[in-house]
């Protein structure tokens, strides 16, 4: 895990600096509000990577943001068992995500950016089409 903390940096950059980081290896990158020294709101930028990214990942944060400073630590994670599969839905074709833990199927989700898709190319709302989807998984899949 690598953190920094940062009260003087344009809001905009915040995306940009996320595009880059995932593209860089980072598994996972989370944005915290805080209140900092003399008073002053910040973010706390936190990146979960694997060791072997860490030089890229160090590299992007010292360089793409105003911090000085980074602080590393390790970090123990536990992940399901991962499985994609492509399903004809009653919306069309979706890719889904199933997780196993201890070989034992616990949940299946839709891939988020083919329910974009979907919505738009059906003119509904997102949240529709994700309601009609996770009434087709607990139906078909679960």
């Amino acid at each position: 895990m690598l953190e920094c903390n940062i009260d003087d940096m344009l809001g905009e950059i915040y995306s940009y600096l996320m595009d880059i980081l995932l593209s860089e290896g980072a598994l996972d990158v989370t944005y915290t509000n805080l209140q900092m020294k003399k008073n002053r709101p910040g973010i706390k930028v936190s990146v979960l990577c694997d060791e072997d990214k860490l030089q890229a990942i160090e590299q992007v944060l010292l360089t793409e943001t105003s911090t000085f400073g980074i602080r590393k630590y390790p970090v123990d994670r536990s992940i399901l068992e991962r499985e994609f599969k492509r399903h004809q839905t009653p919306l069309g074709q979706l890719t889904f995500k199933y997780g196993y833990y201890n070989g034992e199927l616990i949940k299946v989700t839709p891939e988020y950016e083919e329910l974009k898709v979907i919505a738009k190319e059906l003119a509904l709302p997102l949240i529709s089409v994700y309601s009609k989807i996770q009434a087709y998984i607990e139906k078909e899949l679960l």
